[in-house]
């Protein structure tokens, strides 16, 4: 498909020149040296190629076909590819299921057939294939197109013509369009092992499988850096992704929770998509995330630091043979520290020799991984006397594993920085924000998100759970084949949680007072007292659960003023009596959920649970299958991480236990794919168990 040796062009118009938009005029100012085959019912001939009326009257079946033809012209040619025996066919038209009736009609009438023939379809609304390495292009459209080990998959026609501005230039660009067949996740391991590019981007609009495309990506992840720019992530943009390709986009902290996972790079901008392109084209690796600073301004050291701590990356302690050169370079008065300000030492010495000088210590230092070199550029390079940038190109040339990046300020900076990158071994930045961050992604992918990738893909993800697993999904098969669509009833949505490992508290049903009152004396005093309804889900919005219940006279008056205003506030709720639970003191109320999604499958919800889970907003997602550092990734991106850890009175709670239970909740709803909905809360955390002491759960 990128490096086809023949390519049949179907509706190519017979137009040529400027504002024709003809493929076959682009192909050939490409240098294309394969052979093509252009098709047009007018016949006669175009740019010195016989033009066929017909495909089916070619000599031979082409490698790819590309239909450039009006959206209603479409099918038939379609046809002719099928009769001919075509497998991959580009479809460059609009309108078919991002457009009206007619063009779902025949998308759909499309899609049977290749189906039934076994063709591979890239588009509809796509502008196809850029692939530098062969002088191969399908676009209509002219555009400039620097060639750069960067491989691009995208939804828009943007990132073909536009790769130069958005990208930094291009070495194999897809553009899947409505990706009504081929998806990211068949594309992306074909770039990952292509030994010409450094660097993976995705634009990305949504995703069918979810499930395939993180599974491809991670063991992409594993070869390269890939970096995503995801649209629609606010409920507007969301809304204009699907009228554009017909996808769905779906929650975009579903899509964040898949994407950091999979070890992928999120790109927040396309300025992001640049830095990071440069960045990952430039340099192999960086050693670990000590950064060192020069500069010729205070203030801006400052301003590097900050961005550092934001970024995770740590300023460098130098060592005494680095400070000590320093501090004879510098006058008697100055204390020598990173970030280093080499303007008093410039003032005896001269800058260029100051600025060489010390960056040559910093870059035989051994505590430094990294250095960010600040300039200046305020004068035609013939006049300034700043000008370093020489000084950096061998100082990077010399140590090529310690990158060197910079940030230059002055209305010649757009200059400098062409100056700077000029010899590729050197990026610099419009800021040190940008900077920092592009230096934390090269430190996150080399010692973090490849490690993880290779790990989880060498190792299998599966654990040995707590429980008979057979035993465990023939309970579950029994309750919920005995659960109508919707919510399962607390007895039973505790005991399929039970069933998979996760205890709840010791409890009974009750249909009275007296019951519960019974119930009570075999449980223990003190209890808690809920109501039991299918239509209440809320509980304690309605006044549906009592705490600290400590004698028979106290369970009986709950009991009395529960049903009354169950009764007051859900006049039509069906109520079954009442739950009779022991009551738990002390421990960490969590929640812990799940939500299937429609392109990821079961989302697994970790945090902090109780009455405020809505206000306190703690919530980590993954999403299975998830191993034990996943896990615990997932447990300490919640604040109420650290009071598991142990926090001031509070002792610490089992995390061992706490990582199985997730690992046997992602089971459970793994082996049902009819669990739509799943709310534990709260999942009581003490220092030697976990207790369910409420939970819901919703079938499909």
């Amino acid at each position: 498909m990128t490096a086809p040796e023949s390519v049949a062009l179907l509706g190519v118009t017979r137009r040529t020149g400027k504002g024709s938009n003809n493929p076959l005029e682009v192909l050939l100012e490409w240098g294309y040296r394969g052979k093509i085959y252009p098709v047009n019912i007018a016949g006669g001939e175009i740019l010195g190629y016989p033009a066929y009326t017909s495909l089916l009257d070619a000599p031979e079946v082409p490698d790819l076909a590309v239909i450039c033809s009006p959206r209603d012209t479409v099918p038939e040619f379609f046809r002719q590819c099928a009769e001919k025996g075509v497998r991959i066919v580009i479809i460059v038209a609009q309108g078919f299921t991002d457009g009206d009736g007619d063009g779902v009609a025949m998308h759909n009438e499309i899609m049977k057939l290749a189906g039934e023939k076994g063709i591979r379809i890239i588009g509809p609304n796509t502008l196809g294939v850029v692939n530098n390495f062969n002088s191969f292009c399908t676009s209509f459209m002219r555009f400039i197109n620097p060639l750069a080990p960067v491989g691009i998959l995208g939804q828009s026609g943007i990132y073909v013509v536009g790769n130069a501005g958005l990208m930094g230039g291009t070495g194999l660009c897809i553009d899947t369009g409505n990706t009504a067949d081929v998806e990211y996740a068949e594309l992306i391991g074909h770039m990952a092992r292509d030994p010409k590019l450094s660097v993976i981007n995705i634009y990305m609009e949504g995703v069918r499988d979810g499930a395939r495309f993180m599974e491809a990506a991670r063991d992409a992840v594993a070869h390269k850096p890939v970096v995503i720019f995801k649209i629609g992530s606010s409920p507007a943009g969301a809304l204009a992704a699907g009228s554009h390709t017909g996808s769905m986009t779906g929650e975009d902290r579903i899509y964040e929770a898949a994407f950091r996972q999979s070890g992928l790079i999120r790109a927040e901008t396309t300025d992001d998509v640049m830095d990071l392109n440069r960045t990952f084209q430039t340099f192999k690796g960086i050693g670990g995330n000590r950064i060192g600073v020069m500069t010729i301004s205070g203030g801006a050291g400052i301003n590097a630091v900050d961005a550092f701590a934001r970024c995770g990356l740590q300023v460098a302690e130098l060592s005494e043979e680095t400070r000590n050169t320093i501090a004879e370079l510098s006058p008697g008065w100055f204390r020598v520290h990173n970030p280093i300000d080499v303007w008093p030492a410039a003032m005896k010495y001269g800058y260029p020799e100051v600025y060489r000088r010390t960056l040559a210590a910093m870059m035989n230092d051994p505590g430094v991984d990294a250095v960010v070199c600040v300039t200046g550029s305020f004068l035609e390079k013939e006049k300034d006397f700043l000008d370093v940038t020489g000084i950096l190109h061998a100082a990077a040339a010399e140590h090529p594993e310690k990158p060197i990046v910079a940030w230059t300020y002055g209305g010649r900076w757009l200059e400098y920085i062409a100056e700077l990158e000029k010899e590729k071994n050197v990026v610099a930045f419009s800021s040190l924000d940008r900077a920092a961050a592009s230096l934390a992604a090269l430190y996150r992918y080399g010692h973090i998100l490849q490690p993880r990738a290779v790990k989880f893909l060498s190792e299998s993800s599966s654990f040995t759970p707590p429980f008979s697993l057979p035993a465990a999904q023939k309970e579950g098969e029994r309750l919920v084949a005995a659960s109508s669509p919707g919510f399962m009833s607390q007895e039973r949505a505790l005991a399929l949680l039970e069933a998979y490992g996760l205890a709840g508290a010791r409890r009974e049903k009750a249909e009275n007072a007296e019951a519960a009152v019974a119930a009570a004396e075999r449980i223990g005093y003190p209890v808690v007292l809920k109501i039991s309804s299918p239509d209440i889900i809320h509980k304690s919005d309605v006044g549906g659960i009592r705490l600290n219940i400590p004698n028979a006279d106290a369970l009986k008056k709950a009991c009395e003023e529960m049903l009354a205003s169950a009764g007051k506030q859900c006049p039509m709720a069906r109520l079954e009596g009442f739950l009779v639970q022991e009551h738990l003191n002390g421990g960490t109320e969590l929640l812990l959920g799940c939500k299937r999604d429609s392109q990821f499958g079961p989302v697994i919800a970790f945090g902090s649970g109780g009455v405020f889970t809505e206000i306190y907003a703690d919530i980590a997602l993954r999403i299975p299958p998830l191993d034990r550092d996943e896990i615990l990734a997932m447990i300490d991106e919640t604040k109420v991480s650290r009071i598991l850890k142990g926090y001031r009175n509070v002792p610490a709670a089992d995390i061992s236990g706490l990582v199985k239970a997730i690992q046997s909740f992602s089971a459970l709803v793994t082996d049902f794919p009819t669990i739509q909905e799943v709310d534990i809360n709260p999942l009581l955390a003490q220092p030697e168990r976990l207790v369910v002491l409420d939970a819901r759960i919703r079938l499909g």
